[in-house]
């Protein structure tokens, strides 16, 4: 009785989860959710957020403990000297330095950081839109090949049936009109084992469809359903170029690390300049054993101290002058992405339109196939038409069908490259409802962290200065 349980409660179990379907907005809510290349990617991001608070120390005081004790005795080594000598001491004091000017060293380098820092939440925008373009693409992989899978069974099924009534005929033999030859019975069944075959194929891709299913969304696909279309698709491609103009990640990646490439000229000029610090210590020092501390006496001591470079081998200047070739790299890659995405919107869009006058076709074309079948099949058995004329029917059926199937994906798959090149395939614009990660938050936070009261006029006047 327990295992008769058992076996209806997983019978429940697995209908309950079979029967409800898994939208591929479902499925991109997961792979947003648990896909480690997104998640690592935005764990990346933090990290490079973290330059534009490191690069803000420079405007920030440092303080530093120190403690020394030190006993050492042994004879002098001074040949008019005898006996031998003691050295006792204990020391602590307290260091404070402070950067009073750069020549617009740390400025500069606080604009790299932050531009390289705005370039990484692009970068993760473009990390974002290629997992979901990997998402979109197995999920229709998925509904693509069951479909294929179904024609291959539906057509095995056809010509296992359509063997057994040409043998039958064949051994019955009739009427002249209605006698098949031994051609015929062999035709047929090449046409099954080729069936055979082709089944078998389309399981194996299945099977390797479901296993990218897996990796990129964490899930094993269900009952999938195809979508219509994606959302946020333009209504012509001029709009669709002027959105990727200015959205596309990879080109907004490309215009931010220029900037940073612009303030590492900067930076490397900025050497050349004189730096003023200042300096405050405050300590004590006495004997460290045995420790008496009547006898420790304190130290203070301030410094200011300005330093300007003349001559260092020609470090500085090379450092500019590769400095400015970087530059020149990251204006050329701005171009660069930028005809890639271009490109990427034009391809993308000719095959969105040409996609759906194939999908229009295609259901036509596949059922003119399922009548004319139906027909051949009929006229068949009165003798009317030939079994070349029914299996190339059929034949003809199933390549609309598998080809139907292979445009219906094709033309998501390309409205999520189109959607991509645009900038348009985000989170934000897949998934309203889904809490998104904020890129720029990060970033904000990480220019604010260990603020302190000194930074505000330090900051001003090195960036007045430069």
């Amino acid at each position: 009785m327990r295992s008769i349980t058992k076996f209806l409660v997983t019978t429940a179990l697995f209908f309950s989860t079979s029967v409800h379907a898994q939208t591929l907005t479902q499925a991109l809510a997961l792979a947003y959710r648990s896909n480690p290349t997104l998640l690592g990617e935005q764990a990346n991001q933090r990290a490079v957020t973290e330059n534009s608070s490191q690069s803000r120390a420079g405007w920030r005081p440092t303080v530093t403990v120190n403690m020394d004790a030190n006993y050492q005795q042994g004879p002098y080594t001074n040949a008019f000297a005898l006996g031998t000598y003691t050295s006792n001491y204990a020391e602590g004091y307290v260091t404070a330095r402070q950067t009073l000017y750069s020549f617009g060293h740390v400025a500069n380098q606080v604009r790299a950081a932050d531009a390289r820092s705005r370039a990484e939440g692009h970068a993760l925008n473009l990390t974002e839109s290629q997992v979901f373009t990997n998402a979109i693409t197995a999920y229709m992989d998925v509904l693509r090949d069951r479909n294929v899978l179904e024609v291959r069974r539906a057509d095995l099924d056809m010509l296992a049936r359509q063997v057994k009534l040409i043998t039958a005929r064949y051994n019955l033999g009739g009427q002249p009109t209605e006698q098949v030859t031994r051609t015929d019975v062999e035709q047929a069944e090449t046409r099954r084992r080729s069936a055979e075959v082709a089944l078998m194929q389309a399981r194996a891709t299945l099977a390797a469809s479901e296993a990218l299913f897996r990796a990129v969304i964490g899930a094993e696909p269900r009952n999938l359903t195809m979508p219509d279309e994606l959302p946020g698709i333009p209504q012509n491609v001029q709009q669709a170029v002027q959105v990727a103009i200015t959205a596309n990640p990879q080109l907004a990646q490309m215009r931010e690390t220029r900037d940073a490439t612009t303030a590492d000229i900067d930076t490397a000029r900025s050497q050349w300049g004189p730096q003023i610090q200042v300096q405050g210590t405050f300590g004590t020092i006495g004997p460290g054993s045995p420790f008496r501390g009547r006898e420790y006496s304190e130290q203070v001591a301030g410094t200011v101290s300005l330093v300007q470079p003349i001559y260092n081998g020609d470090l500085y200047n090379a450092q500019v002058r590769q400095a400015r070739a970087k530059d020149e790299q990251a204006r050329q890659n701005i171009e660069l992405a930028k005809r890639t995405a271009l490109q990427s919107v034009v391809t993308n869009w000719r095959a969105v339109e040409n996609g759906l006058e194939a999908i229009k076709a295609g259901m036509a074309e596949v059922q003119s196939g399922e009548t004319t079948l139906k027909g051949y099949q009929l006229e068949y058995g009165y003798g009317l038409r030939s079994t070349t004329d029914v299996l190339y029917a059929d034949q003809n059926l199933r390549t609309a069908q598998v080809e139907l199937a292979s445009s219906r994906h094709d033309t998501i798959v390309a409205e999520a490259m189109l959607l991509a090149a645009m900038g348009r395939l985000q989170a934000s614009d897949l998934l309203p409802n889904e809490r998104h990660y904020d890129a720029n938050e990060k970033f904000q936070r990480a220019r604010t962290r260990g603020w302190e009261p000194l930074q505000a006029p330090i900051s001003a006047i090195d960036k007045a200065g430069w």
